[in-house]
């Protein structure tokens, strides 16, 4: 049988090759948990987005996605996110990708 290949040897190929790809996460729909600084919030239509409402956070590594802190502009869900908001607030705040994007879904403010 020298020359063909054996049943356990396409085994072992066939999960060598699909392995790498399951252990990587699932990342379409994905949703991240932060927290961070709430710096803007920007109504549409905006320098930064005609349609959508922006928040710009300055917030701490989140785990899964950025390992550093940074600022950064988020699109939101909706402007009702924002009922309450101030700059200087601390928030909790939920991610959700979305194509091309990642869009804040939920923020709960923090006490100081």
């Amino acid at each position: 049988m020298r020359g063909q290949p054996r049943p356990l040897s396409i085994l072992l190929l066939v999960i060598a090759l699909v392995a790498p790809a399951a252990a990587q996460p699932a990342r379409s729909g994905a949703d991240w948990r932060g927290t961070g600084v709430v710096l803007a919030v920007l109504p549409p239509p905006s320098d930064l987005h005609a349609i959508r409402p922006v928040i710009v956070i300055r917030h701490e590594a989140i785990p899964g996605l950025m390992a550093e802190a940074m600022t950064m502009p988020f699109l939101a869900a909706s402007a009702a996110l924002f009922q309450g908001l101030r700059p200087g607030d601390r928030i909790a705040f939920r991610l959700k990708e979305v194509p091309d994007a990642l869009l804040v879904i939920s923020i709960e403010r923090l006490s100081p």
